[in-house]
C-alpha cells in the first residue's frame, strides 16, 4: 500500500467469534482497516450506516448463518451499492456447489487450512482491482429496477 493513501476499509461478516477474530487479525497485519459484526443483518446495517461517511472498499461474509445468510447479504449489499465487491467464505463450498455464479459473489472461498492465503490474495486482488467485471447475478435471478433480485421467468421451450 501507498504510505500517503488510507487504508483500504474491510467489512467482515461472520457468526462464529473465533474465525471472525483470525481473519481481522490476519487482514489487519496486511494493512488493512477492518470491522466486524456477528451476523448478515448486523452487516448490512453496518454497511448501510458506512456508505455516506467511510464507505467499506470490499464485504466478506460467511455463508450459512442464523438469519440471513451470505447470498441473502450479497443480494442486499448489492441493492445499496451495485458495484460493491462481495466475497463469500465457506466450509461447505464443495458440498453446497458454491461458486461467483450461484451466489453472485465476486469470490467463493473454502474455509479450511489454505483460507488465509486465498483471502489475502483474494482480497488484494478485490480492493486493487477497479477495472474489472463485476459479478452478475445467479442465473436464475435478474435484478429489477428497484435493485432487487427476483427470479428470472422461465421460457416455455428452454431445456432443461
Amino acid at each position: 500500500m501507498e504510505r500517503n493513501r488510507r487504508p483500504h476499509r474491510i467489512l467482515l461478516i461472520d457468526d462464529n467469534k473465533h474465525g471472525l477474530r483470525a481473519r481481522r487479525i490476519i487482514l489487519e497485519d496486511l494493512g488493512y482497516e477492518v470491522a466486524i459484526v456477528e451476523s448478515g443483518e448486523e452487516g448490512v446495517e453496518r454497511f448501510r450506516e458506512a456508505l455516506d461517511d467511510k464507505p467499506f472498499s470490499l464485504v466478506v461474509t460467511d455463508y450459512r448463518m442464523p438469519g440471513i445468510c451470505g447470498d441473502e447479504v450479497v443480494r442486499q449489499i448489492r441493492a445499496l451499492a451495485p458495484g460493491q465487491p462481495v466475497v463469500i467464505l465457506s466450509g461447505y463450498t464443495e458440498v453446497l456447489a458454491l461458486a461467483p455464479e450461484s451466489t453472485g459473489a465476486d469470490a467463493v472461498l473454502a474455509k479450511g487450512s489454505r483460507e488465509q492465503f486465498d483471502l489475502a490474495d483474494t482480497v488484494r486482488d478485490l480492493v486493487a482491482g477497479g477495472d474489472r467485471p463485476r459479478a452478475k447475478p445467479p442465473a436464475s435471478e435478474t435484478v429489477s429496477s428497484s435493485g432487487k433480485a427476483v427470479p428470472r421467468p422461465r421460457r416455455a421451450n428452454a431445456r432443461r
